[in-house]
């Protein structure tokens, strides 16, 4: 697959060299508070490097691409499009970009991109993601992308001691290709 080219960023391959970057965001329990629960605990090196060798050999799944400058190709994040399911033409979406990233614009720029691919690319109909009902941010960013909010799973998920809801959010093709 090729890189992907935006306006400020580009969505990229993975490389060996990325892991030091991405030990800076799965080891800041800031970035990792809304994640699933891999990241609830410090995530051990071994542990990030065993899951970006995966992506290297091809045996990660889905489509898992880095968000880098466009200039210096300098990870700043990582996208994916996970669960593909090639006969519902369908994926869910994931994304995540170190702190002193956020609020840049790359984290939009970076999930329109990579939902053009989807759509347009691997023909994809449906592109899905759970966020935590709290994580207003998140939430905001992915209405400004087109995702519409479809229902609610109570008590989903369990973070700072507590059960809290998640939203389901999709955005469908047409929806996606009549925006732009």
């Amino acid at each position: 697959m090729g890189r992907v080219i935006g306006d400020n960023i580009v969505l990229r391959e993975f490389r060996s060299e990325d892991l030091s970057a991405m030990r800076a965001w799965v080891t800041d329990g800031e970035v990792t508070r809304y994640l699933s629960g891999t990241f609830i605990k410090p995530q051990p090196w071994e542990q990030t490097e065993e899951f970006l060798s995966n992506i290297l050999r091809g045996d990660a799944g889905g489509v898992n691409l880095v968000i880098s400058e466009k200039q210096t190709l300098k990870y700043l994040g990582q996208c994916n499009l996970l669960m593909i399911d090639n006969q519902a033409r369908k994926a869910e979406l994931a994304i995540v970009l170190q702190r002193e990233h956020h609020g840049k614009g790359y984290g939009r720029e970076a999930i329109r991109l990579l939902l053009d691919f989807g759509f347009n690319q691997l023909n994809l109909n449906r592109v899905f993601l759970r966020a935590f009902a709290d994580n207003q941010h998140a939430i905001r960013a992915y209405e400004a992308c087109g995702f519409v909010h479809e229902g609610r799973l109570r008590q989903e998920g369990f973070l700072d001691g507590k059960y809290r809801d998640m939203l389901v959010m999709s955005v469908l093709r047409d929806e996606f290709n009549a925006s732009k």
